[in-house]
């Protein structure tokens, strides 16, 4: 439960760190296990990867000045702030965009990539919870030093598998399976996201699921925080990709994955369909 009417305690020490954010607002989750969840958006900016689809294009890069919905995101933002911004003070933001979390008790660390602030991520996740939220990360999965200063704070993890034929960028498989390994010891929810194009190599998807059921197989604390979901997500077009793959071929990608995981869900963007940011 969120703390009644709570206010970051300006008794504690001095909170030091800061971060560059993109926005914050009020939405539904509409990807992956969480769909339709209620949650506060903490949308950090800058990105080391440049996928061809990206539906956040405008949070690739450094920006200067972060807007902040105190709400529902509809109209102007509330306040359009310079970066970067103190950990305490995007807790306070947190606090109201959620109704002192009467309309949400989930933040979504989200981006951008957020593991590439994951100092600023591990203070600021650990003030929220002691506030009483509970953390989303949604990650590329690819950065495994990072991600061990941030799950200690964290509830749930959606990770990418980001396939090289989907994305246009190579992937580092051994760091992939780096940070699914720390995901699958930590007691966390999670579920692992393919995003699904027509040109998706069928080869790099049999890859990706091999290495989800060998985690299945060799792990103990896998199958006790397990399964995790495998969700094939039919691109949303955005960025250099204007197609979207077939029912065809996302069934037969399914049928593929079902022969060795427990579940895998077909689930697209549904805040897009809802045309919720």
């Amino acid at each position: 439960m969120i703390r009644e009417h709570a206010v970051v305690d300006r008794r504690l020490p001095k909170v030091v760190a800061k971060g560059n954010l993109s926005e914050i607002y009020l939405s539904l989750q509409g990807e992956g296990i969480w769909v339709g969840v209620p949650m506060v958006f903490v949308r950090t900016t800058g990105c080391h990867r440049r996928c061809r689809y990206c539906d956040t294009e405008f949070a690739l890069v450094a920006e200067k000045q972060a807007r902040i919905w105190l709400g529902w995101r509809k109209g102007k933002p509330e306040l359009t702030v310079d970066n970067p911004i103190a950990v305490q003070q995007v807790a306070e933001w947190v606090l109201q965009a959620s109704g002192q979390g009467r309309l949400a008790n989930w933040v979504s660390f989200t981006g951008g990539e957020p593991l590439l602030q994951a100092d600023f991520l591990a203070e600021l996740g650990a003030m929220l919870k002691g506030l009483g939220f509970r953390i989303l990360l949604e990650t590329e999965g690819g950065l495994p030093n990072r991600l061990e200063k941030v799950l200690p704070f964290t509830d749930a993890v959606a990770a990418d598998i980001k396939l090289p034929s989907t994305t246009g960028e190579p992937l580092d498989w051994d760091e992939a399976e780096r940070f699914l390994r720390l995901v699958a010891k930590a007691p966390v929810q999670a579920c692992v996201k393919i995003v699904v194009t027509t040109d998706i190599d069928e080869g790099e998807f049999e890859r990706a699921v091999e290495l989800l059921a060998q985690l299945q197989t060799s792990q103990s604390d896998f199958r006790r925080f397990c399964p995790v979901a495998l969700i094939l997500q039919p691109v949303t077009p955005a960025r250099f990709v204007t197609e979207t793959p077939s029912m065809e071929l996302l069934l037969r990608l399914a049928s593929l994955a079902q022969r060795k995981l427990a579940d895998v869900r077909i689930v697209p963007q549904v805040h897009k369909l809802m045309q919720l940011p």
